[in-house]
């Protein structure tokens, strides 16, 4: 895949997620409002009404992988031996 393209859609992922997260803070605060009689802007009710955008998953991060101990061989006592 070229390089642009993985820019792309990290792009898109990032914009996505922050859409989710504003969306999602609008219908808490509407919410609040009205449980606390408080007004609410206009925007505020229409960003909360929106439709949540989709969960990406990225495809160009690497898998995160823990690091290979080696583990000394023990003798018949159960102690390490020296290498």
């Amino acid at each position: 895949m070229a390089p642009q393209t993985d820019k792309d859609r990290a792009r898109k992922e990032q914009v996505f997620k922050k859409l989710r997260r504003e969306i999602l803070a609008a219908r808490l605060k509407v919410t609040l409002d009205e449980q606390l009689n408080r007004k609410t802007s206009p925007a505020q009710k229409r960003l909360s009404e929106m439709k949540l955008p989709p969960i990406t998953r990225s495809t160009v991060t690497p898998i995160k992988r823990t690091p290979n101990y080696t583990v000394k061989s023990q003798n018949q006592t159960g102690r390490r031996v020296a290498s």
